[in-house]
């Protein structure tokens, strides 16, 4: 292998590039965002380190090293503390978070700082706090609320000025490992509290009185879905409105489950892709119109005009979508690349994308974390400098050979090869960060987007803009699009079902951790600069060298483990427990649930902490009680862990849910186990497993309880065992005895008799409950039992995921958001 021997004076002109400031400012702006998101704050002392590049200003020789050291650390400094304020701010005593108290409800009024997003379930509602009204008058109040509404049987609009009585609450962070940080998320949009209507129907309208701009736009947008609505068919009219509005929560979670397996999921929010193509097909139509005329030809530029034309094009489009914060960064990186069009520097792709990335930095304090921002600008960034590299790679003289001596056949493979490239770049470049947000990646999306993203972005959209268009001004010209216009979308679903069927069309993944991410993508790096730098050789070999030694920790962490480790993850009001047996096996006891369809705690919670842990199979499963706070989220496990048996008790569930369930066991030919104590112990990977309730006989809807004996550890699983089951268990003390419990019935009052609590002598007493959940649990006396019997106590809604490891004589536990640990030994 050959390196360039200038490889010195290269560098040298790197860092005396023009561009080196633009890239070292975004860079310092963008990491400083990124460690704001790291709970402990980086100490005021350090401050001074930002001084220590002054000592290169001295020399002609470091100054310019030093100045751009200088202005990194400054731009880190800004990102920090604006990114830092964002998620631990400081309110004003006017602030709603300040004058609101948990539990208590408010008379608030507000306007509506965004159009009411409709989604199956509920309309969620933004609304900018103004005041609040007591018996003696109004508090001028300021800050945002995300307000849920369940039933809405009025019409609501952006700007409308509103009262109502609320019950705000502080949203809860991450509760668990690999789980969505839905806190920090509202954060980033300034959103500090949320709130809960059932419906509007008390809602009162104070004025209708809507910024002016704005407030004609989402009238056009009103007016445009309502037309969709009347003349279109269900299903493709919510596509339809998804891809010419933005609006995306009619899509049908069948079709978004289609559109995921098919890897094309993006397709379905308005971002760079649609804005970037229609923004294309308006330059080709523009340019290729006024082409037409000689006259023309000689006077203008054309293809700076089209590049104008396409600009407002953009603009325009992102407006109808409603002018969300995806769609207005992307139309940021297609202006400044447009600019850069204007300015005769087209060429210069990578420093555009720069200048682009450091404006919205500028604009948006905490972009850095946004999965869009991540995506949209990976993908941009492996497509431009990876098909540079893939050009230099290209045989010298097929890049030096006149158009008249190429072969024909090798010009038209060539021109292919560099097509399909696009889409492997993107797709790859983006490949480890989707594993790590989703623990999927589509093999399908290497055939699907070079057919659906066209078929969308070049024909869909902008024909779907022009009916949008007809339909506000001359409804009758839009009829015969209307019918083209519904088989087209008729075909795009029906092509994009076709290939989510594709055999591994979707697969589940190990979700890599940031670290896992990094070394993945610096792994990338050095492939595509192995040709031309040394130091891609050097950083290769220790990439590797780190992928090996991480992949051996979790091959022993996952296929050789030595000790018991059960995690009791925090869904809400629920129960759910993931049993890592020593060797490899691992048992989901419960999966949580939800009692609307809206929220799956096994796709939301169960599978991401699963994939974090790098579990792609799940061996056994079970179902503690027919509730559906026990078995809500199981279906999505069946469908994507591939379990080898159902376990659960005589009782079925009275919902559709647990129908679902038992239609996906059938369909996976999982195989069942109907439990009861007359079952002999079963042991796998040396723990025993023993099923102490129901009784041989039991024909009702009783809970399991079940107990994991290792070493001299046992752990009980009491499900939602109730008094009368507890009265049946009399006389078991021996079997009972256990030193953890996961309390039966998230620690209600009809449950954990004194009787129960002292036979089974728990040093480890764990409460799965939701925060602030209306049936007031876990009860005070409840606590109060375990606590006198000796009990240390951990809950979810306090504590998060509560993690128990187990040697079989030593017990480590730990809370993830508390950060509380303790051991309990047994060699004593």
């Amino acid at each position: 292998m050959s390196f360039n021997k200038p490889a010195a004076n290269d560098r040298l002109t790197a860092i005396h590039h023009p561009s080196i400031w633009l890239v070292v400012l975004t860079a310092g702006l963008l990491l400083g965002q990124a460690f704001a998101v790291i709970p402990q704050a980086i100490p005021l002392r350090v401050a001074f380190v930002v001084l220590l590049p002054l000592g290169f200003l001295v020399s002609s020789r470091t100054r310019r090293i030093g100045s751009l050291v200088l202005v990194a650390a400054l731009a880190f400094s800004v990102g920090y503390v604006r990114h830092r304020q964002l998620l631990y701010p400081s309110f004003a005593p006017n602030h709603l978070c300040s004058v609101m108290q948990q539990d208590s409800s408010l008379y608030l009024e507000g306007v509506l700082s965004q159009e009411p997003q409709k989604l199956p379930n509920r309309t969620r509602w933004l609304l900018s706090s103004e005041r609040i009204w007591h018996a003696t008058g109004a508090e001028e109040i300021s800050g945002n609320i995300l307000v849920n509404v369940r039933g809405t049987r009025r019409e609501w609009h952006y700007g409308d000025r509103v009262r109502f009585s609320v019950r705000p609450n502080i949203p809860r962070g991450n509760g668990n490992p690999g789980g969505f940080d839905y806190a920090a998320y509202l954060a980033d949009r300034e959103i500090y509290a949320t709130g809960f209507l059932d419906n509007d129907g008390q809602v009162e309208l104070v004025e209708r009185a809507p910024d002016f701009l704005r407030g004609k736009v989402e009238s056009l947008r009103r007016e445009i879905r309502r037309f969709i609505d009347r003349n279109f068919s269900p299903d493709n009219g919510a596509l339809l409105k998804a891809l010419t509005v933005g609006d995306m929560g009619e899509i049908p979670k069948t079709m978004s489950f289609d559109f995921t397996a098919a890897g094309v999921n993006h397709v379905l929010s308005i971002s760079g892709l649609h804005v970037s193509m229609l923004g294309l097909v308006i330059f080709a139509m523009v340019r290729f119109g006024l082409g037409l005329s000689s006259t023309l030809l000689l006077r203008w530029n054309l293809l700076k005009f089209a590049t104008f034309c396409s600009f407002f094009a953009v603009v325009f489009y992102t407006a109808l979508a409603g002018a969300m914060v995806p769609t207005v960064r992307s139309a940021i990186m297609i202006g400044v690349y447009e600019l850069a069009v204007l300015l005769d520097r087209e060429e210069e792709v990578l420093t555009s994308l720069t200048l682009a990335a450091l404006l919205i930095a500028l604009v948006w304090p905490s972009v850095i974390t946004d999965i869009s921002f991540q995506l949209s600008f990976l993908a941009v960034f492996f497509i431009a400098w990876g098909m540079r590299k893939v050009q230099e790679w290209l045989p010298r003289r097929a890049r030096e050979e006149l158009p008249q001596e190429r072969s024909w056949w090798k010009h038209k493979v060539g021109k292919v090869g560099l097509q399909l490239a696009v889409p492997i770049l993107a797709t790859v470049g983006t490949a480890p960060l989707i594993a790590h947000y989703f623990g999927h990646l589509s093999l399908a999306g290497f055939l699907s987007n070079p057919v659906i993203v066209p078929l969308v972005g070049f024909v869909v959209v902008p024909l779907g803009l022009l009916i949008g268009f007809l339909a506000l001004t001359f409804s009758a010209a839009a009829w015969p699009l209307v019918w083209v216009m519904e088989h087209l979308l008729s075909l795009t679903i029906w092509l994009v079902h076709l290939l989510a069927q594709l055999p591994l069309a979707n697969i589940g993944v190990p979700s890599p951790n940031l670290l896992e991410v990094g070394g993945l993508y610096l792994f990338l790096l050095s492939i595509l600069l192995i040709r031309t730098s040394r130091y891609a050789v050097v950083a290769l070999v220790v990439v590797v060298g780190f992928l090996t030694v991480d992949g051996w920790y979790w091959w022993h962490e996952r296929w050789n483990r030595k000790e018991l480790r059960v995690t009791h993850l925090d869904v809400g009001h629920g129960d759910a427990a993931v049993v890592e047996l020593p060797g490899s096996k691992v048992l989901l006891i419960d999966a949580g649930g939800a009692p609307t369809g809206e929220f799956d705690t096994g796709e939301a919670i169960v599978g991401p902490f699963l994939r974090s842990r790098k579990i792609v199979k799940v061996d056994y499963l079970m179902v503690s009680h027919p509730r559906i706070d026990h078995y809500g989220g199981m279906r999505s496990i069946v469908r994507e862990f591939g379990p080898s048996e159902f376990w659960s008790g005589p009782g079925k569930g009275q919902t559709t849910r647990f129908e679902d369930l038992e239609e996906a066991l059938e369909q996976s030919k999982i195989k069942r186990l109907i439990l009861n104590n007359k079952e002999p112990c079963r042991a796998i990977d040396g723990v025993k497993l023993c099923v102490l309730h129901p009784p041989q006989d039991a024909t009702e809807d009783g809970s399991v309880l079940l107990r994991l004996e290792f070493g001299k550890v046992r752990l009980l699983f009491a499900g939602d065992l109730d008094k009368r089951e507890e009265q049946g268990l009399q006389g078991k003390t021996k079997e009972l005895r256990s030193a953890v419990i996961k309390v039966p019935r998230h620690g209600g009052a009809a449950s954990s008799t004194s009787e129960f609590v002292a036979a089974v002598q728990s040093r480890l007493a764990i409460f799965s409950v939701a925060a602030r959940n209306r049936f007031g649990l876990p009860r005070d006396e409840v606590i109060s039992r375990y606590r006198e019997a000796g009990a240390e106590i951990l809950r979810t809604d306090e504590d998060g995921a509560i993690i128990v490891e187990t040697d079989g004589s030593t017990i480590r536990y730990a809370g993830y958001r508390s950060g509380r640990q303790g051991t309990i030994n047994f060699n004593n």
